[in-house]
């Protein structure tokens, strides 16, 4: 599979429909299956699962200059049966393609107030 291939195009369709019509969360399958099969090697799920990352980071820029900044968020569904170490290796992925936005925790520091005797 590559980034030309139907699936693809119809998934770049989706993200572009889902935004023309203010759709602000889809849920995609990572692999574009629902179940693992013997034949889905490591290898093959990490370079599917790049491919996808990489074409929905794409076909999100595409929208984001049509609508403007309005936020927009992608899940990502995994396969049933997949293993902890590949879903690990999966999760890893996603900083080095998606920009990911960090909490910011603001503390209140406490006022200290002097009083002046005289």
């Amino acid at each position: 599979m590559n980034s030309r291939h139907p699936c693809l195009n119809g998934l770049r369709s989706v993200v572009h429909m889902a935004t023309r019509c203010d759709i602000r969360t889809l849920t995609v399958p990572l692999l574009l299956v629902y179940d693992m099969s013997e034949e889905m090697t490591v290898n093959w799920c990490l370079r599917r699962a790049e491919l996808i990352f990489k074409c929905v980071k794409g076909y999100m820029i595409e929208c984001s200059t049509w609508v403007g900044n309005e936020p927009m968020t992608i899940q990502f569904l995994v396969p049933r049966g997949i293993s902890q170490d590949l879903f690990d290796q999966l999760s890893a992925m996603l900083p080095n393609i998606f920009r990911l936005s960090n909490t910011l925790n603001l503390v209140a520091k406490r006022k200290r107030t002097y009083s002046a005797y005289t």
